[in-house]
């Protein structure tokens, strides 16, 4: 079956080098959602989960962790490892975090899990910079009547700068610099 082409001129925010392309998160990211409490579900296994209120920029409150029942087939979707974008569906929109912790936990359906196709030319750090510019940008926000979201298929066709791998990382080496050193700045103004 033979893909159409689509001009994206207009959805271009801003200018990138020419070794750089434009794609679609989904192109380069595995992702979807956990599971949705349900009240009435008593079959699988009691397992703890993350919700949104556990979920930070670049961090984890993890002192009031909640448990669901979980069955094989949703432990195996909704299961976070180490090295996993995790972005948040609703509350602030687009928060994000990587998980950082060796032991593997759980989400709930508020949460997106993103999992690079090949971690061998994407860096998940370089991609979480991006959430939080396209925050700060306001090019993430919610749709629909009532409480807001960010649904899968937006999240899936959110158009996303690529640099070439080696520029993912030193740009994040700088960006995590650059923080720390504003973090010293800001203790010392305390």
């Amino acid at each position: 079956m033979e893909e159409k082409c689509r001009c994206i001129n207009e959805e271009i925010p801003f200018e990138i080098p020419p070794s750089w392309t434009w794609c679609r998160l989904g192109e380069i990211f595995l992702h979807n959602t956990g599971k949705a409490l349900n009240s009435s579900d008593t079959t699988g296994c009691l397992m703890t989960y993350i919700t949104t209120s556990n979920l930070y920029w670049d961090s984890f409150v993890l002192n009031s962790l909640k448990e669901m029942r979980f069955s094989e087939n949703e432990i195996e979707k909704c299961t976070v490892r180490k090295g996993d974008l995790l972005v948040c569906e609703g509350g602030d929109i687009g928060r994000a975090a990587i998980w950082k912790y060796n032991e593997e936990i759980r989400i709930q359906n508020h949460i997106h899990k993103l999992r690079p196709y090949t971690e061998l030319s994407i860096s998940t750090r370089f991609f979480y910079y991006v959430f939080y510019l396209w925050k700060q940008m306001d090019r993430i926000g919610g749709r629909g009547i009532g409480l807001q979201g960010f649904s899968s298929k937006t999240l899936h066709n959110l158009l996303i700068p690529l640099p070439p791998y080696k520029e993912q990382l030193s740009i994040v080496s700088k960006i995590d610099y650059l923080f720390s050193v504003l973090k010293v700045v800001e203790k010392s103004l305390n």
